[in-house]
């Protein structure tokens, strides 16, 4: 007799949890944005922030101006690559070796292959490393689950 409650609070929680709100009726949509464009998720700004959330990847691009200058072949450097977001089509390099969009050229290291991509601007120190599409990816023979250092020019 002394069972039945026990079998039966577990199944009175879960029908709690379906209730709107949930049990903790915290609404978690509320606490991320999408932004349109890069599909990624990213946390919301704070009530109060001064600085909103949306624009802080924008800012970061546009203050670090530590883009390297080509040298006379249109050598920017050299930067490990890692696949970027395969919804996003295109072949591109989001690379803090710029600070402009520009169209340049990457080339493999270890096989010498090459691509031309569009060389797109993300925050970092140009040491740091790079995302590449997936049809560069392919473009250059290189397998998308590997981190490749390529070369990057600008034409």
């Amino acid at each position: 007799m002394m069972l039945r409650p026990l079998l039966l609070a577990p199944l009175a929680l879960s029908l709690a949890a379906c209730e709107e709100g949930g049990l903790f009726e915290r609404d978690r949509a509320t606490a991320v944005a999408v932004r349109e464009g890069d599909g990624e998720t990213r946390p919301k700004a704070r009530p109060g922030s001064t600085e909103p959330a949306e624009d802080a990847r924008e800012a970061a691009a546009t203050e670090t101006s530590a883009a390297v200058q080509p040298d006379a072949s249109g050598r920017l450097g050299t930067t490990l690559a890692s696949l970027g977001d395969v919804a996003e089509s295109g072949q591109w390099l989001r690379t803090p070796l710029v600070s402009n969009r520009a169209s340049g050229r990457v080339r493999d290291v270890e096989t010498g292959a090459t691509a031309q991509v569009d060389l797109i601007p993300i925050p970092g120190e140009p040491g740091a490393g790079s995302r590449m599409s997936l049809s560069a990816f392919q473009a250059l023979g290189i397998p998308i689950t590997s981190v490749a250092e390529i070369e990057v020019f600008v034409n």
